[in-house]
């Protein structure tokens, strides 16, 4: 499992469009205001000004426009000049940050990718053109494009999450307009799955930005990425779960993987369930197993012809044999013996014999 890792670019898609977007930021001085409101529930310019500016009369104004700050912020909720903490201004005492709200015109880069949590990846302040910007600059004669605002957009609004991007940071859209541009998204991103490490991370650049961010992996075991994979390749039947191999045909195998008992397996279309396709793979050291007892029979043969390198004696040939059967010791196999493997070789040895046909034949005719 340690040898999945599956890829694929993600499809990214970029608007400019007018809203609200939240940016996490300290703001130390409004904690004691929150503190005090989650101390008596509700708190007011006067109890702050008493209380934390130790001078009620002076200091009401200031406390009073801290807390409509902190209202602002959506931290506290007024009613009746009275304060009290609110969800987010919980939050932002246990993390010790606040999302400041600013209203303007944002380039936003998202991506509905089934293996993204949150489908923004990007948020970046827009300058509007101005009249003679589209009359009289360079790209007058490109047409702009408005559309409503996709879905992608709209799932992500409320939404607190960490961009990917370098110097993404905590951000929360609060608020989106009807209306979107198109532009062009200048992307070059892909997630990289390692899944038997359960390890899953974006790579690449939007625009120029480096992307290079470790996600949440897909809930998914390796067990069950490892059966969907090969069911993407037809070949689930064919993994032997009990002996952790993939049966092949002996006729199916290089002579590499006949030695090894291992391949790199490749898969063109890899799939997994709900999160998709991915590039073509190449999963190394796949074990293998014979698939018939006849494949077995001539695969140990194989095997055994291969070790015939010296003089074929009584005791080097039983220790090749052993090694040649031993991956298919479940079948119930036998390989030619000594004598047979000598007068087929020296039947086949032509004018000049093969060195095979001297270490076998001599050492049958000699006893050794």
């Amino acid at each position: 499992m340690k040898n999945i890792v599956l890829q694929r670019k993600i499809a990214v898609r970029c608007w400019n469009v007018l809203g609200t977007v939240a940016r996490a930021s300290k703001r130390p001085e409004l904690m004691p205001v929150l503190l005090r409101a989650r101390e008596r529930s509700q708190t007011t310019a006067e109890d702050v000004a008493e209380h934390l500016f130790f001078e009620q009369r002076s200091r009401r104004v200031v406390a009073e426009r801290m807390l409509r700050i902190a209202a602002a912020y959506g931290l506290l909720a007024e009613n009746e000049r009275r304060f009290s903490l609110t969800g987010a201004g919980l939050a932002a005492l246990t993390s010790q940050q606040v999302f400041v709200p600013e209203r303007g015109s944002w380039t936003i880069w998202a991506s509905n990718d089934p293996l993204l949590g949150f489908p923004v990846l990007r948020v970046d302040r827009w300058s509007e053109p101005t009249a003679f910007d589209e009359l009289r600059g360079n790209n007058k004669e490109v047409e702009r494009e408005f559309v409503t605002v996709p879905r992608t957009l709209r799932g992500a609004v409320g939404r607190v999450a960490s961009l990917p991007s370098a110097d993404g940071g905590h951000l929360r859209i609060d608020e989106l307009d009807d209306k979107a541009e198109t532009v062009e998204a200048e992307d070059d991103v892909k997630v990289v799955w390692n899944v038997g490490e359960s390890k899953l991370r974006l790579d690449g650049s939007l625009r120029g930005a480096r992307v290079n961010t470790v996600l949440d992996a897909p809930n998914i075991t390796p067990e069950d990425a490892w059966q969907q994979l090969l069911e993407s390749a037809n070949l689930w039947p064919r993994w032997d779960r009990a002996r952790n191999a993939l049966l092949v045909g002996f006729e199916e195998t290089k002579e590499r993987e006949r030695e090894s008992l291992l391949r790199d397996l490749v898969i063109d279309a890899p799939s997994i369930g709900d999160v998709g396709e991915f590039d073509a793979v190449t999963i190394q050291d796949v074990p293998l197993a014979a698939r018939t007892p006849t494949d077995a029979g001539h695969w140990a043969a194989w095997r055994l012809q291969t070790r015939l390198r010296d003089y074929a004696t009584s005791e080097r040939f039983a220790e090749w044999a052993k090694e040649a059967t031993a991956p298919f010791a479940s079948y119930r196999i036998s390989v030619p013996t000594r004598a047979e493997l000598a007068r087929d070789a020296w039947a086949r040895r032509g004018e000049r014999p093969s060195p095979i046909a001297w270490h076998l034949t001599a050492a049958e005719d000699w006893s050794l």
